[in-house]
């Protein structure tokens, strides 16, 4: 695993992931929003799928937060090995 700051490292990557799953999340939330109050006609199905989008995203927040600490660990783990 490519842990450093490089393109396609564990760092780049998760937080690149963090990025797009809280865009995500704010998509959502804005389409909670016009679901409930500005588009009442599109409520329940638009309501749906925007809580069902909310949860991906809090999930791919969760599992790359994940991904960036074990990197952060593996690093840390390497850098006391050899120090």
């Amino acid at each position: 695993m490519n842990i450093g700051s490089t393109t396609g490292s564990a760092f780049t990557t998760a937080s690149a992931g963090i990025s797009q799953g809280t865009e995500q999340v704010r998509r959502a939330a804005q389409d909670v929003v016009d679901a409930t109050t500005e588009r009442p006609v599109e409520g329940p199905d638009k309501l749906a799928e925007a809580a069902t989008d909310l949860k991906q995203g809090e999930r791919s927040v969760e599992a790359n937060a994940k991904v960036l600490k074990a990197a952060d660990q593996t690093l840390g783990s390497i850098i006391d090995v050899e120090a």
